[in-house]
């Protein structure tokens, strides 16, 4: 690995003068007599958006699928616009880590990048790799422009330490991501209520566990479940209002496991495994763990996506009478009620320094945030996957709502709801829920107040901090030193293969030696520069 790693930084710094050579000369570019007007008199984005076709070189893989021109969302973009991209990733490479690495060590960049990390699309941003959009937005990009205006926290988002914006983000409309559900049916066999309390929750999942609610006589029912895989440790923690990572409290950042609630958690689940409420195999099932439980009818409740309430409908027939319902977050032992994930904005993609026509590919970054551009990227095409109403309001087929695959999973095969930067309509995931993803969403966007939306972003149990460059790069050799520990450690403690009262003083002094004090330090300062830089 130390040897890979090498290897990767000769590489990277080889291409450094290529990138930064590159810069000055595209964010200097001005728009050819080709390119039209952004805006018609009306304020309608005019289209299209040069008079002949333009194609341009991209890299983006989301969730395994590398761009594909051919999805037909992105043909209409391109029959609308005269532009088009066309992927530099083989639609076999799924691997989106080992293609983007191989895209820099050749030094050869796609003129688009989208990447799942934030901080190394700023890094390369940094290095020349891509150039600084700012000037681009103000001059070409109107849409793009006044979401920045308007949404302070994906302008933040969008802005690198160093003031400039070198990715457009993709934004989010609901707030609430994930929600804790529990099988109402179980609750009512057993003349149980819905529980409100970390207590109240407890016995709930006891009750689950000793009184076979699933009625086929036998001690199999898994109260507790996730499918989160690595995150896993998070879902369970949050109950005790803590993770295995960093958090803010009263503007103070604080590394979870030096903390009480962490213990107090720990001791918990401990018992809850040794006792089957926990799933036994929550660190090796993976991520099918809610099909295969909710289908074999043992699986209790979770802490996952609103399409958790699909297998009401999905498993009607097998085990009738199933129904997940989304619960409130049970108050913690601090009577606290606080639900953690939340949506922010995310990665999106950037223009890079290879790029000969960087006005042109602004001006496509912003159409994707005007009214016809966003409705392709949240709906799909109208007439084929939607229609408007006689009130004026989106409405999906019911080719869409019922098809093979869910709403999302379909749009995402036709190019919609990609990782690239646009406004992600909640209107059409309201759109897409059944009455219990419906009461689901309405129930945790009706409660703001569960939510911590002033810290920075906190998405798949990890703050999403901003560093200052010498600060990432120390950050991140003392975090790799340190989060695998936690992790072996919490693992160890929750199977029963060491024991957490005999480890936990060791357990601490391990953290400080290998640099934790450090980690929280330069943690504090970016969590300073966030509040800082969102007034």
């Amino acid at each position: 690995m130390k040897k890979t790693i090498i290897i990767m930084l000769a590489l990277l710094a080889l291409c450094t003068p290529i990138f930064a050579g590159g810069q000055s000369e595209n964010t200097a570019a001005k728009p050819t007599a080709s390119i039209a007007p952004t805006l018609n008199a009306d304020g309608s984005f005019h289209l299209p958006i040069v008079d002949s076709p333009k194609e341009f070189t991209i890299f983006l893989n989301f969730n395994n699928m590398p761009f594909d021109s051919n999805w037909k969302v992105w043909k209409k973009l391109a029959a609308d616009t005269n532009v088009s991209f066309k992927s530099v990733i083989s639609q076999s490479n799924s691997n989106e880590t080992e293609a983007y690495n191989l895209m820099l060590s050749s030094g050869n960049l796609a003129d688009v990048i989208g990447y799942v990390s934030t901080a190394d699309l700023e890094s390369l941003g940094r290095d020349g790799g891509l150039i600084p959009l700012n000037d681009l937005i103000d001059e070409y990009a109107p849409n793009i422009k006044k979401m920045m205006e308007d949404d302070p926290k994906f302008a933040q988002y969008a802005t690198s330490t160093d003031g400039n914006i070198y990715f457009i983000p993709k934004n989010q409309g609901l707030k609430a991501a994930e929600y804790w559900w529990i099988r109402n049916d179980w609750l009512q066999k057993l003349g149980l209520e819905v529980p409100t309390t970390i207590d109240e929750f407890e016995a709930v999942m006891y009750a689950f566990r000793n009184n076979d609610p699933n009625g086929n006589g036998v001690k199999d029912e898994i109260p507790l479940f996730d499918r989160a895989g690595w995150k896993m440790p998070e879902e369970y923690l949050y109950l005790f209002d803590s993770s295995t990572g960093f958090y803010t409290r009263n503007g103070v950042v604080e590394f979870e496991p030096l903390e009480e609630n962490f213990r107090y958690g720990v001791r918990k689940l401990i018992q809850w495994y040794k006792d089957g409420i926990l799933d036994p195999e929550i660190f090796t099932r993976g991520n099918k763990s809610r099909d295969v439980l909710l289908a074999a009818n043992i699986g209790g409740c979770t802490h996952d996506w609103v399409s958790t309430s699909e297998y009401n409908v999905k498993l009607a027939k097998e085990i009738p009478g199933l129904e997940m319902i989304a619960i409130a977050p049970p108050a913690d032992q601090n009577g606290v009620v606080k639900e953690r994930t939340e949506r922010f904005p995310g990665v999106g993609w950037g223009i890079s320094s290879a790029c000969k026509d960087p006005v042109t590919v602004i001006k496509f970054f912003d159409y994707l945030f005007s009214e016809a551009g966003s409705a392709l990227m949240n709906w799909g095409i109208e007439g084929e996957e939607y229609y408007v109403d006689e009130n004026g309001n989106k409405k999906f087929y019911d080719s869409v709502l019922h098809g093979s695959q869910s709403v999302v999973g379909y749009l995402r095969s036709i190019g919609a709801l990609y990782r690239v930067g646009f406004n992600q309509d909640g209107g059409y995931e309201l759109a897409s829920m059944n009455k219990w993803g419906f009461a689901a969403s309405e129930l945790y966007e009706g409660h703001p107040e569960w939510f911590l939306s002033d810290q920075p972003p906190y998405s798949d149990g990890e703050l999403d901090m901003k560093y200052q460059p010498d600060d990432e790069a120390r950050y991140k050799r003392i975090m790799n030193n340190i989060k695998p520990y936690v992790e072996e450690k919490f693992q160890s403690w929750i199977i029963g293969t060491a024991d957490f009262e005999a480890d936990y003083d060791k357990f601490i002094s391990e953290l400080h030696s290998r640099g934790i004090d450090e980690a929280i330090a330069i943690n504090q300062k970016a969590y300073d520069y966030y509040m800082s830089a969102g007034k």
